[in-house]
């Protein structure tokens, strides 16, 4: 059984915003609502996971703090995916998932 929407967020955009995202709409073929609500509670969901807090006991720690001082090392197979070119549709700036990432390091 689907959730009852009852509440309702009203937003302005410009001219160009809403054309950009009827446009995105329509091509997954969706409604403005559908498209607009899904891309929120995305972006939403990333934005909370962000400010999570850890609670850690005494034991976690200790291996945190231990992990944290070790030296960091080159995982080759980072290194790799960063330096791949994007999906098209997702790259940003120079084209190419690498662009702020040529050192990738890892504690582990």
């Amino acid at each position: 059984m689907a959730s009852r929407k009852d509440a309702r967020i009203n937003l302005r955009t410009t001219r160009e915003q809403d054309t950009l995202i009827r446009r995105a709409a329509d091509a997954q073929r969706k409604s403005v609502s559908e498209f607009v609500l899904e891309a929120a509670c995305r972006s939403a969901e990333s934005a909370l996971l962000d400010t999570k807090t850890i609670l850690l006991d005494k034991q976690g720690w200790k291996q945190l703090s231990e992990a944290l001082g070790r030296d960091a090392r080159e995982v080759p197979e980072l290194v790799k995916l960063f330096r791949e070119k994007a999906p098209q549709g997702l790259s940003r700036g120079s084209g190419t998932a690498s662009a702020n990432a040529l050192a990738v390091r890892a504690w582990i």
